[in-house]
């Protein structure tokens, strides 16, 4: 009897154990995460692309050959080579490092603090050419070979998490104005334009709370991504926690 009442036992707490796993990956089309933080992020209305997981080895101060981060990622976007597209990603550092507390990118505009999900993202707006991103070959093969855009404007979101040890990062991208097409950055007080394109980005993602409804299933690296560009410039700088507080 002692022998079976240790067995049920044990039995629960591995049931438990398991129950209370941490998983990562995708369910249907979001991108999944049961914790740490507990979250679903998703683009509307649009089909997915590709989806995967790897690590990416960000320059660092401090990080010899690169910080070691891993990075959860999905693209979304219609197969017209003049679509929007749109990423969700989730990266994490290794223990001992956190991301720094500005998370805006270089000759960005139109800085705000936006709430999805009820989580604040800081935002902002800039451009990317495709010939030295993260999408290219995505874009390149977009529309059967016609012609693609080589310039896109972006709305960037991001949020750190888990004590900073996490960050959430979402993008949304339009092929760039006419008038943006010959300037190396975006000017400031673009009004109307950019306005417009600001709140189709907000519109455009899904964030809420992970559901448990539905298995999530884990992925390779993702396809057709330039994951050489999966560096500082897309997921941000960190640094490494001063246990002395200097």
């Amino acid at each position: 009897m002692l022998k079976r009442c240790c067995l049920a036992i044990l039995s629960m707490l591995l049931c438990a154990c398991v129950a209370g796993v941490e998983q990562r990956g995708m369910q249907g089309d979001a991108y999944v995460s049961t914790a740490r933080p507990n979250i679903s992020l998703q683009a509307k209305d649009m089909p997915l692309i590709t989806a995967g997981e790897g690590t990416a080895m960000p320059s660092a101060s401090g990080a010899l050959g690169g910080l070691p981060t891993r990075v959860w990622i999905a693209v979304y976007g219609k197969p017209e080579p003049t679509a929007p597209l749109a990423i969700v990603a989730h990266a994490e550092l290794p223990e001992g490092w956190y991301w720094d507390g500005s998370l805006r990118r270089p000759f960005s505009v139109d800085e705000s603090v936006e709430v999805l999900g009820g989580i604040e993202f800081q935002a902002c707006t800039f451009l990317v050419d495709t010939p030295k991103d993260l999408l290219g070959d995505i874009v390149a093969r977009r529309g059967g070979g016609g012609e693609t855009p080589t310039r896109w404007l972006v709305r960037a979101f991001a949020a750190r998490q888990n004590f900073t040890l996490a960050k959430l990062i979402l993008e949304y991208r339009e092929p760039a104005p006419a008038e943006f097409a010959d300037l190396p950055y975006l000017p400031m007080g673009q009004g109307d334009t950019l306005t417009a394109f600001e709140r189709r980005a907000r519109d455009s993602f899904a964030v809420g709370p992970a559901s448990t409804g539905a298995p999530i299933v884990r992925h390779g690296l993702p396809d057709g991504l330039r994951w050489r560009y999966m560096d500082e410039k897309f997921l941000g700088t960190a640094s490494r926690f001063d246990p002395l507080g200097r």
